[in-house]
């Protein structure tokens, strides 16, 4: 899934806001610093996702030369995504 910079901005935002509301958090660092890192973060984890997607969608085709006709090609997909997910500590 794509996030425009507004929307990573937004979520960070979000996050601060909520953590400060609940008493969960107290910012000791500037907030635009927090929520720069936060931001920073969140591209990251959809850099990972976006890897491990091109790595499974490989492994899928690899996989369908061998496999039998009518193999339910999404299903093997999110099995070898999940799997990758796994072996990478990578949380979907």
């Amino acid at each position: 899934m794509r996030f425009t910079d507004s929307q990573i901005r937004r979520l960070a935002e979000a996050l601060v806001s909520a953590l400060g509301n609940r008493g969960g958090a107290r910012l000791k660092a500037p907030k635009e610093r927090i929520l720069a890192r936060i931001e920073a973060i969140i591209r990251a984890n959809l850099s990972a996702e976006d890897d491990l997607d091109t790595e499974a969608r490989r492994l899928l085709d690899e996989h369908l030369r061998n496999a039998p006709p009518g193999m339910d090609q999404q299903k093997l997909l999110q099995m070898i995504k999940r799997r990758l997910a796994e072996e990478r500590d990578i949380p979907l």
